[in-house]
């Protein structure tokens, strides 16, 4: 199954093309542009490199966050518009789950996190199990304190995986959507949506204003 992956949580811009595991090819850019004007370019220059058109695809990978709310966007309002008129299934991947593949050799618990700003994180905690990644509990959304405590309370060995310490890559997210494929958790173009877990700063404001009118 050939998979074209997509991240744009980030700074960097990422695509990969996979089948099943094995990444066929993969481009990382960060020069300082937005997604929005690098993305479909790149898009359409790893399919020429790889001699492949968007008919070959079998499915759609996406970042979904958390990460940036414009990147994460982006990234999706692309894969909805690559899935028009084409009935292809979409992964939703979880940035902190991308992130997780970077470890996935690992024997213990890998925890990712995402900085929120001001002392708060995005995070998850996951595992290895039968040579899939699985999260143990849930999302945490909370000041950086909160993830120390679960940190503490873990009952084993673990690694952190910072996002200040490592980018994402579409090489990951498509192999994390192999397994999330195989586990039958797909959507489509039409259904596919960011996870955000709170609210923007646009948003809050937004809020902030109304309640004080």
């Amino acid at each position: 199954m050939k998979i074209l992956a997509i991240g744009t949580s980030g700074k960097n811009c990422t695509i990969a093309i996979s089948e099943d595991k094995k990444v066929i090819k993969e481009i990382n850019i960060n020069i300082g542009l937005t997604h929005s004007e690098t993305l479909l370019p790149n898009i359409e220059k790893i399919l020429q490199e790889t001699s492949l058109t968007l008919n070959d695809i079998d499915a759609y990978a996406v970042s979904v966050g958390p990460g940036s709310f414009t990147g994460i966007r982006i990234g999706v309002a692309t894969i909805k518009g690559l899935c028009l008129g084409v009935n292809k299934p979409v992964i939703a991947v979880p940035s902190l789950l991308g992130m997780a593949y970077n470890k996935k050799d690992f024997d213990g618990y890998i925890v990712t996190c995402i900085d929120a700003k001001n002392d708060n994180v995005y995070a998850a905690i996951y595992k290895n199990e039968n040579e899939t990644i699985k999260q143990i509990g849930n999302y945490i959304v909370d000041n950086i304190t909160v993830l120390n405590e679960e940190i503490s309370n873990l009952n084993g060995s673990y690694v952190i995986i910072e996002d200040k310490d490592t980018v994402e890559y579409a090489s990951l997210i498509a192999e994390a959507a192999f397994d999330l494929y195989s586990a039958g958790q797909i959507t489509d173009g039409i259904h596919v949506s960011p996870l955000y877990l709170k609210k923007s700063q646009a948003e809050r404001e937004l809020e902030e204003k109304n309640d004080n009118n």
